[in-house]
Order: structure tokens, then C-alpha cells, then sequence
């Protein structure tokens, strides 16, 4: 995790995964994070001497302490727990915490809760969905503490359209990590749906990101032409993702603002189908968006470049204003400006 400017009066305790690159909003530093001047400190941490004098420069500053993207792993640690508690009480009423997903702590929420109580100030969540379970946490004991703010997070790695024709025969790809909340029978029948529509019969299926290759494939899906590129680099993704005819983002749980391997493949202009079961959690909404697996394949393949272009402008101008939001939400005190 970078530095940018230990000096610097505005701090930012970035948490992630701590190493372990499983939620693409958590392991990347999201653009808003950054989005005002001067930069602040980003400090790890598990670093505890380094996020003391982070927290005690901007509370002598009066400026805001940010925690990033806390997620199980960071009260798996005792000593990034220690920090957030330091930061609790040091940085009282002046914390924003961007909590991105706040149900997913599971059991460990109640440590989380007592976090929030405690040092009060600002939460900021990704969806609708999360901020009602946060309402209710503690008989709504923690709403009454902290400011409750819905915002879908910032893409620290916004692409890029590439010109370009889709690749022939079609190419579907799966794009980010593999996971059990991600809905592997709807990918199945999207794949076979685009296999229906193809005029030449077949379709190619390419997957970015880990764990793909070991994924309970059906028979008809395994015997496609596969391939698995695994994690590949930031300056290679829009030419790769940009070849695609479509792309399946499905989520069991439904999609939300803050699903990367979903806003990824939509910001390159790539015809997405996703899974829909709370609408007021996905209020990106651009015309290559698709919620009918039945048709997608149909639908991708009349999806032309004007259009691939225009969706992924669409995606532009919803990337730039969540940056501008976000900012305003972790970084404005009292009404002033960030």
C-alpha cells in the first residue's frame, strides 16, 4: 500500500483485503480517495505507529480520518483492529468510514458496530440494502451515531473503449474472481443462449481473473474453446475485454453500483448481462445492460460499435460523477467545500 504524503493533515487508513485480492473495489485505491489536494497519507493498517501519527496530524488539522474498505480480514487482525479503535477514539466525530459492504462482516459486525458507536462521524455504504441493515443494527443504537450515506464506490482503474469490432466467432467472458456468490448457472445459461444466437454455431468463452479454471463447468460448456488469462495487467484489460461480445457479470445475490467485475466489461462498451434482485441497489443503468439471459445473445451480437460506444460513455459519465460524490462525502465538513 502506497504512501503518497506521510506530512500530509488528511489520512486515509486503507484496508482492503489486506493482501488477499478478493473484492475488486477493496483492492484497488478507489479514485475519490484521492480526489482533493494536498493527497492524503494512505497508511496500512497494520502499521500501528504509522496510522498514530496519521490520525493525530489530521485531528490536530481538523480534518476528516478516512477508513477505507475495512472488510473481514481487517478484524481478522489484531493489529488493524487495534488501529481502527485508535482511530475511534482519536478521531472521534471527524471518521468516515467507507464501509462499501456492510452485511458481509457476518458474525464479526458486532465488533464492527462498536467501532462505529464509538467513534460516530460518517458511513458510507454502496447500496440501499446495506444502509437499511446498518438503520437496524443495534435497534438503530449505531444509525443515531453516525451519518448514513448511499454512494456507489469509485473505480481506482477506470478504462477505456476500445475501437474495434468484437472478436468472430463470438467470444462471452467472466470477468473478476471466482466466487461462490456468483451465480454460476446463470453464466451457463447465457453461454448457451449466445451458442444458440451465433450465426457460425459456436462461441468462445475467455475468463479474467482467478479461480475460473477450476470452476464446476457443465460438460456442453467445458467441451467450448476455453480460455483462462487469469489476473491480467490494468494496461492489457480494455483491449482483451473490448474483443468481447458479451459479457456475464451474474451474482446470487443480485448486482449492486459497487460490483467491479460488473462496471469493468460496461465501461469497455461490452454488452453485460447481470442478475437483478434489488433494483434500488443498481442504479447504473446503461442501454448494453442486460437482464434477460434468454435474449442476451441475440442482443449482444446486434449490439454495434456506435452503440458499444455510446454504452460505454454512459459508464463514463456515471464513473466521474461517483468520483465527485464520493469525495464531496469523505472529505466536505459542515458544508465545506472538499
Amino acid at each position: 500500500m502506497s504512501r503518497p504524503d506521510d506530512a500530509s493533515d488528511r489520512a486515509v487508513l486503507l484496508c482492503g483485503d489486506l493482501g488477499r485480492e478478493t473484492c475488486g473495489v477493496g483492492a484497488s485505491e478507489a479514485a475519490a480517495l484521492h480526489a482533493v489536494e494536498p493527497r492524503p497519507a494512505t497508511v496500512d493498517p497494520r502499521r500501528i505507529g504509522a496510522s498514530r501519527g496519521a490520525v493525530v496530524r489530521a485531528r490536530r488539522a481538523g480534518r476528516p480520518v478516512v477508513v477505507a474498505y475495512p472488510t473481514r480480514s481487517t478484524v481478522s487482525s489484531l493489529r488493524a483492529t487495534a488501529t481502527l479503535a485508535l482511530a475511534a477514539v482519536a478521531g472521534r466525530g471527524r471518521l468516515r468510514w467507507h464501509l462499501h459492504e456492510y452485511t458481509i462482516f457476518g458474525e464479526r459486525r458486532a465488533l464492527l458496530d462498536l467501532l462505529l458507536v464509538i467513534g460516530g462521524g460518517r458511513v458510507v455504504v454502496s447500496t440501499e440494502s446495506e444502509a437499511d441493515a446498518l438503520r437496524r443494527s443495534r435497534g438503530g443504537r449505531v444509525a443515531r451515531r453516525v451519518d448514513v450515506r448511499v454512494l456507489p464506490p469509485a473505480n481506482g482503474t477506470p478504462l477505456r473503449a476500445v475501437e474495434g469490432r468484437p472478436a468472430d466467432p463470438p467470444v462471452v467472458g467472466l470477468f473478476g474472481t471466482a466466487r461462490a456468490d456468483k451465480g454460476l448457472d446463470v453464466a451457463v445459461a447465457a453461454l448457451r443462449a449466445l451458442h444458440d444466437a451465433a450465426p457460425t454455431g459456436t462461441v468462445r468463452v475467455e475468463t479474467v481473473g482467478e479461480g475460473w479454471d477450476e470452476a464446476p463447468w457443465p460438460a456442453d460448456v467445458a467441451a467450448l474453446p476455453l480460455a483462462h488469462h487469469g489476473r491480467v495487467p490494468t494496461p492489457d484489460l480494455a483491449p482483451l475485454l473490448s474483443r468481447w461480445s458479451l459479457a456475464i457479470a451474474p451474482f446470487a445475490a443480485g448486482a449492486t453500483d459497487g460490483r467491479m467485475s460488473l462496471r469493468t466489461p460496461l465501461t469497455c462498451g461490452v454488452p453485460t448481462l447481470t442478475t437483478l434482485d434489488h433494483p434500488a441497489d443498481l442504479t447504473l443503468r446503461p442501454p448494453h445492460l442486460l437482464l434477460d439471459p434468454a435474449t442476451a445473445g441475440a442482443r449482444a451480437l446486434a449490439t454495434g460499435p456506435a452503440e458499444r460506444a455510446a454504452g460505454a460513455a454512459c459508464v463514463a459519465r456515471f464513473e466521474a460523477d461517483a468520483v465527485r460524490r464520493l469525495a464531496d462525502a469523505l472529505w466536505a465538513i459542515d458544508g465545506e467545500p472538499a
